[in-house]
């Protein structure tokens, strides 16, 4: 008579046993940037598929994306957007961040990334830049490396372009100053620097380097990433979610990301998870090639799969 009751009580242990582990909640600091590359994260926090997964998401607004790593390495954040450029150099500095999955692709259609140039001036190819003052995002970015590597691509000397550090934000305003003869800029504010005739698109020149390149990527601290692999698995799979719910309900997409960011993007972005090796070898062949870098890095340790 008592064994059954045993097995019985047993077995309720062992489900509420799992439905406890199952309910844990991980609390994640989560950094990200002003920009629509990363409204799938903003559409999983607002329609609840963090929560879904049992992840209890902070998004905290990063005004820089180039202090997101010192806000992870810090411990401030758990996770945060980056790029390939950024996660290259912390690992030719021996910094522990790693990639632990995708946020954008740069493609040849839609384009969103161009050379644009001041309205007034004569420009119409990559050769009219020299002796001009072009600004770019931030110096070592993927604007800046793979406008270095289009500009080498076309016959450019690199030593005749003038190149500056110039915020996004700015960038339309600093052209119709005249302070920017020209601009590596992406949606939403190449868009808007075009419409007001501030400048016109001279190239593409993302596309023209590579039709299909990785853009953004979330990274976190290694010891961090390898420590909690479920909650990894779970940020991933809610990004997944957020993007499939972006394709098929673009308008209510759009509608969060002016919620959270102000603006919205023109254009559905490219949006892809995974991230290969591959993806990492070719930025660091491009900051070789436009002199970033003088040595190898294994960019087999700077991904968490």
């Amino acid at each position: 008579m008592f064994k059954p009751l045993i097995r019985l009580f047993a077995a309720l242990a062992v489900t509420l046993g799992a439905i406890g582990v199952s309910a844990q909640t991980t609390k994640l600091n989560v950094g990200y940037v002003p920009a629509g590359d990363w409204l799938p994260a903003l559409v999983a926090k607002d329609k609840g598929l963090f929560d879904k997964r049992n992840l209890d998401v902070t998004l905290t607004k990063v005004a820089i994306i180039s202090n997101v790593p010192s806000a992870i390495l810090s411990g401030s954040l758990h996770l945060g957007v980056s790029t390939p450029t950024v996660l290259i150099d912390a690992a030719d500095a021996g910094l522990p961040l790693v990639g632990v999955a995708g946020g954008t692709r740069f493609v040849k259609n839609p384009a969103i990334f161009s050379v644009v140039v001041r309205q007034g001036l004569t420009a119409t190819s990559a050769k009219d830049l020299e002796g001009k003052r072009v600004g770019v995002p931030g110096l070592r970015s993927i604007a800046d490396v793979l406008f270095r590597k289009w500009l080498l691509d076309k016959g450019v000397n690199l030593a005749r372009v003038n190149i500056v550090e110039a915020p996004f934000p700015q960038m339309r305003d600093l052209l119709k100053g005249g302070t920017l003869d020209a601009v590596a800029v992406l949606e939403p504010f190449r868009s808007r620097i075009v419409a007001d005739n501030t400048g016109f698109r001279l190239a593409d020149y993302v596309a023209e380097v590579n039709p299909d390149v990785l853009g953004g990527v979330w990274v976190g601290q290694r010891e961090w990433a390898l420590a909690n692999p479920r909650a990894v698995t779970a940020f991933r799979e809610s990004l997944a979610e957020a993007i499939d719910f972006i394709k098929t309900n673009n308008e209510e997409a759009r509608a969060i990301e002016l919620k959270y960011l102000g603006f919205s993007t023109p254009v559905l972005l490219p949006y892809s998870l995974p991230v290969s090796n591959a993806d990492l070898e070719t930025y660091v062949r491009y900051a070789r090639e436009v002199g970033y870098l003088s040595k190898p890095v294994d960019v087999s340790q700077m991904l968490v799969r």
